[in-house]
């Protein structure tokens, strides 16, 4: 299934972060304000490869589930 992907020219580097038994990444400050995203939400992650199957994570901002 191919994806549809356009990217709005922002990036940012983040450090992998270990909690006991859990990893995390972070938010740029920027996205998390423009995105209205608050401390404690649930936001939807998925595995997927790109074209050169490099791994890479699909974060939907919006809270939903993916439709794919």
């Amino acid at each position: 299934m191919k994806m549809k992907v356009k990217f709005n020219g922002l990036g940012w580097k983040s450090k992998i972060a270990l909690k006991r038994a859990t990893y995390s990444i972070s938010i740029n400050k920027l996205v998390a304000e423009g995105n209205c995203l608050e401390k404690g939400k649930e936001l939807n992650c998925y595995l997927a490869e790109d074209d050169n199957q490099r791994k890479i994570i699909i974060v939907y901002l919006d809270g939903n589930k993916s439709t794919h």
